[in-house]
């Protein structure tokens, strides 16, 4: 039978039986999954999907729009974003010419995003995991 879960560490202690003692030595074994329950409950992905393109709706021609994301997930939502909104065309690729007269509304600064130096990790945990992604708004 199902039980409730009525605890956090009721549930640290379920996660820390369900992995393999070689994942509990790297960190701590529920990390990522109070990290997903966050990002759920919080609806952060959502809200980033939902902001990317007010935030461009509001720049000026050559204001920058600058993204820190914290893990995979956004960063993802952000690079597909920035690629999307700097590309001319966006007719499917078997079309012999352009017939979207689409225009690109950002220039990719970075192609790759910024990350904190070693130095800045050293003294910045926080910063390990942290990535910068610049466009210029056209």
């Amino acid at each position: 039978d199902l039980f409730p879960i009525e605890s956090t560490m009721e549930l640290v202690e379920i996660i820390q039986n369900a992995v393999p003692a070689s994942y509990r030595r790297e960190k701590h074994p529920a990390r990522k999954t109070f990290q997903a329950l966050r990002i759920e409950v919080n609806g952060e992905l959502d809200a980033l999907q939902e902001v990317l393109p007010r935030a461009v709706d509001r720049l000026y021609p050559g204001g920058r729009l600058c993204v820190i994301t914290f893990h995979s997930l956004e960063d993802r939502i952000v690079k597909k974003f920035m690629q999307d909104k700097s590309r001319e065309c966006i007719c499917p690729p078997q079309l012999p010419i352009c017939v979207c007269d689409h225009h690109a509304e950002l220039e990719i600064i970075s192609r790759k995003p910024m990350i904190a130096s070693a130095e800045e990790s050293d003294s910045n945990p926080r910063s390990r995991s942290a990535k910068l992604r610049v466009a210029r708004k056209l």
